[in-house]
């Protein structure tokens, strides 16, 4: 355990206009069991009092850092500076407007030495405005993530991992953490654990309500899911990787798929699932294929046409026979004769 205290984990709170929620969150990092820490605050150019109650902190506590930006430069450009000034081996970010268990940094970095990962990623609650469980966040399995960002918010990794990857993406706002967890697949291994360890608060000001709620916001969201995963699909295939892209696309932002699409470019699609195997931190094959077949079958159902039903349903039982289970059975069944 002594081992375990004398590692540095360094935090990065990147804010901007913050005030409300920011002092609980700073709280939540500097209780943390795992007392070797230090908390990197990179201040936004915040206009209201953000700035004064990080102060306030720093006066008492010499684990504080904080940094000022010149210039308002968003999410990614933020962490990138906070990461550069890290001391620590181990790092993980964090919002003002969300909070860490107090054991959440100690089982992290347990978890991951233990399981000589290079990521570890956990599960996650959300909170309402008042602090208040809203529900449980239970994270799908690691082979998910090309179809998503499974990894969430509650992660440690080692400072490495940011170093291989050369950073957050700063043109790429709204997606610079998964487009950051999707680049460390090409060099290190993941591990998620079953605790849950952090809590997302949801309100009307987040990020993630923004994209929600703004027109503009969703826009630039969406121009650049289609870019990351543009450049993602390269790394895995030589040619028409343009084409698994597109559904990768398509799939996050909830656009329609035509589920003859899927047959037509079903070759390049089952190219792209086999080269992932060739990547030595997918371990599980069959998490893989899972992974593909949720999705197919999401789609056939979108789609669901009743002149076509018992086509598509054949042409997931010919290439996804083998991954097929009960409830995968009673889908097709149910489409196959009762629609």
């Amino acid at each position: 355990m002594s081992e375990l205290n004398n590692r540095l984990v360094s935090i990065i709170l990147p804010v901007y206009n913050g005030e409300k929620y920011i002092s609980l969150s700073i709280e939540s990092c500097l209780q943390q069991t795992h007392k070797n820490i230090e908390l990197i605050v990179v201040n936004d150019c915040s206009t209201d009092s953000t700035l004064s109650i990080v102060n306030q902190y720093a006066e008492f506590d010499d684990r504080i850092k904080i940094l000022n930006n010149t210039e308002n430069k968003k999410l990614p450009a933020s962490l990138n500076i906070g990461h550069r000034e890290a001391k620590g081996d181990f790092i993980t970010w964090t919002s003002d407007d969300n909070l860490y268990k107090l054991n959440a940094i100690e089982e992290l970095l347990n978890a991951l030495l233990k399981n000589n990962a290079d990521v570890v990623y956990s599960n996650f609650c959300l909170i309402d405005n008042f602090g208040n469980i809203r529900k449980e966040v239970r994270l799908l399995e690691f082979e998910n993530i090309i179809f998503g960002n499974v990894i969430g918010c509650c992660f440690l990794y080692k400072k490495e991992v940011f170093e291989k990857n050369k950073g957050y993406n700063e043109s790429f706002f709204l997606v610079e953490d998964y487009d950051f967890w999707l680049r460390a697949i090409l060099h290190s291994k993941y591990y998620k654990l079953d605790e849950f360890l952090y809590s997302y608060r949801t309100h009307e000001d987040s990020l993630s309500n923004q994209i929600a709620v703004f027109d503009d916001k969703k826009l630039l969201w969406q121009e650049n899911i289609a870019k990351m995963y543009y450049e993602f699909s390269k790394n895995f295939s030589e040619d028409h990787f343009e084409i698994f892209s597109e559904l990768q696309t398509k799939i996050l932002t909830y656009e329609k798929i035509p589920f003859d699409w899927i047959i037509k470019n079903h070759l390049y699609i089952k190219k792209f699932q086999e080269n992932l195997y060739s990547n030595k931190f997918f371990l599980n094959k069959r998490a893989i294929g899972r992974a593909f077949l949720d999705k197919i079958i999401m789609l056939m159902v979108l789609d669901f046409n009743p002149r076509k039903i018992k086509i598509h349903c054949f042409f997931i039982l010919r290439n996804y026979f083998y991954l097929l289970n009960k409830n995968d059975f009673k889908i097709l069944i149910k489409y196959s004769f009762f629609k």
